[in-house]
């Protein structure tokens, strides 16, 4: 493969690995190739056309997980400007940032309803400081800022959520059971349910195909020792799981944590294109993260992004 450098926006330490013909199709990811921080960046799914978005990043923290709205108006993303890891909310253009979750309590991670008029995101539930510290719930909130709402309400971490395109249901992974495991729920929090229930096993980082009818998500057996992460499909019912990663590299992705005993929360993602064919991934198996996209077959692999710091979170603009 051709490596690329691309030459505006003092993009000096981010380079991109063109592909086929992926059309317009393009993802949001975040790095910090620029700065101490992590920003904001677009690229086409081909390799081409990279662009940072975000030139604003608190040093060592910044600015991640990027996510459009269904309508294109909006994009929101997890910052650290407003006192701690708040979402912020703005015009898709990036114009009209203003902190969107409520108090002083940590957030991120915020997923779009189909319709654009609501969100779903992980809180840390607790009404006194330190405000990082405490059970990670999702809520759900309106776009206007009403009707925030707990869904989980459960001991333990409830992370990462993922609103499904038909509106249906809601997927996120939780260490309630003692492993962390893949979980659906009703938009309204009811009928919560196991997809995976492997003690043995850690799951997380899920996401929705674009039909609603499979779930991507990341697998790490806990071993002890050396612990190697793979990216797996299966059914929304929580059948036919499928690795997909396993025989496309020598180099395996070896999950490094990101402090001693931290759970795989911080990097990791799995995203689905909107046309079905392709899953985007956050790897380690280079030594730190890059970004990865394979077939939702599991039929080929390619690099997207190769930058001596990390890339990490990416979401596709439908």
């Amino acid at each position: 493969m051709k490596i690329q450098c691309i030459p505006f926006l003092i993009v000096f330490n981010l380079f991109v690995l063109s592909g086929q013909n992926h059309g317009k199709q393009q993802l949001i990811f975040n790095s910090n190739a620029n700065s101490s921080g992590s920003e904001l960046y677009r690229i086409n799914a081909d390799g081409t056309d990279l662009q940072q978005l975000t030139f604003d990043a608190v040093p060592r923290r910044g600015n991640e997980g990027g996510r459009v709205s269904p309508d294109g108006k909006y994009i929101t993303f997890a910052t650290y400007k407003y006192g701690g890891w708040k979402v912020a909310l703005s015009k898709s253009d990036l114009t009209g940032q203003k902190k969107w979750t409520k108090g002083p309590q940590y957030t991120w991670g915020a997923s779009w309803s189909p319709n654009s008029k609501s969100l779903v995101y992980t809180k840390v539930d607790t009404k006194s400081p330190p405000y990082f510290d405490g059970d990670a719930e999702i809520f759900r909130m309106n776009l206007d800022g009403s009707g925030d709402t707990n869904l989980t309400q459960s001991k333990g971490l409830d992370h990462s959520p993922s609103w499904s395109p038909d509106g249906k249901k809601i997927v996120f992974f939780s260490d309630r059971d003692g492993s962390l495991d893949i979980y659906v729920m009703d938009p309204d929090g009811s009928n919560q349910l196991n997809l995976t229930n492997t003690p043995e096993i850690d799951e997380f980082a899920p996401c929705w195909s674009p039909d609603s009818k499979r779930i991507a998500y990341h697998h790490m057996p806990k071993n002890k020792g050396k612990r190697y992460v793979d990216t797996y499909v299966m059914d929304a019912n929580g059948e036919n799981q499928v690795d997909l990663t396993r025989n496309h590299s020598a180099k395996k992705d070896l999950y490094t944590p990101y402090y001693p005993g931290a759970l795989p929360i911080y990097g990791y993602q799995t995203a689905w294109s909107p046309d079905g064919k392709e899953i985007a991934f956050a790897s380690q198996r280079n030594g730190n993260f890059q970004l990865f996209v394979i077939r939702s077959d599991g039929s080929a692999i390619r690099q997207l992004i190769k930058t001596k710091k990390e890339a990490m979170y990416p979401f596709w603009v439908k």
